[in-house]
């Protein structure tokens, strides 16, 4: 009997632990990405790489060379490190049913989100609360308490649709693209708003 009691209570353990959170890592870099276990090789460089790391413990090791920096990761949900050579922007992206999407913009809508993008690539009116983050580089940041949300990084699409994970739960969505590109669309957008 006590047997199948402590049997039981070893079952109930494992189950309870392979649903519980984890501490999910995508990292963002200008150069080439090497993951083993929970230490990543980085060679800096100019291409666009991510990898998404999913630790069990609270430390993700970064080496590049004969260096070696050590991250805090003390809770669970969804981080961002940003091993860019720019400062990573981005936030929170509803998606609402197709009918209830804007079709159309007005210029004032336009101005009031070029106004906001541009207070977002110089780090104002940032805040958890706001969903939305400011990363400089080397800068690992929490972005959602939720393990299973999508970051979308520079070059990337948006999902074309989300389907619940296996607890029935949507993800969160959250976009992000460096300081350069965000003023690349910016001068493309104050082009259009002069026409």
């Amino acid at each position: 009997m006590r047997n199948l009691f402590f049997g039981l209570s070893a079952i109930l353990m494992l189950s309870a632990c392979s649903s519980a959170p984890t501490k999910k890592v995508v990292i963002m870099a200008s150069g080439k990405l090497s993951v083993n276990g929970e230490v990543v090789k980085f060679e800096p460089g100019t291409q666009h790489n991510e990898e998404t790391v999913t630790l069990s413990g609270e430390k993700l090791v970064v080496t590049t060379g004969p260096d070696k920096k050590e991250y805090t990761v003390n809770s669970a949900g969804t981080w961002l490190l940003n091993l860019q050579n720019d400062t990573l922007i981005g936030g929170y992206q509803a998606f609402g049913e197709a009918g209830s999407r804007e079709a159309r913009i007005t210029q004032d809508q336009l101005q009031q989100r070029m106004d906001s993008l541009q207070q977002l690539m110089v780090g104002a009116n940032v805040s958890d609360a706001k969903k939305n983050f400011f990363l400089a580089p080397h800068d690992l940041k929490k972005i959602s308490d939720a393990d299973n949300a999508i970051v979308v990084g520079p070059f990337k699409g948006m999902p074309a649709s989300l389907q619940p994970d296996k607890d029935g739960k949507v993800p969160e969505v959250y976009k992000f693209v460096s300081n350069k590109d965000a003023r690349e669309t910016l001068e493309r957008l104050e082009k259009l708003l002069k026409q």
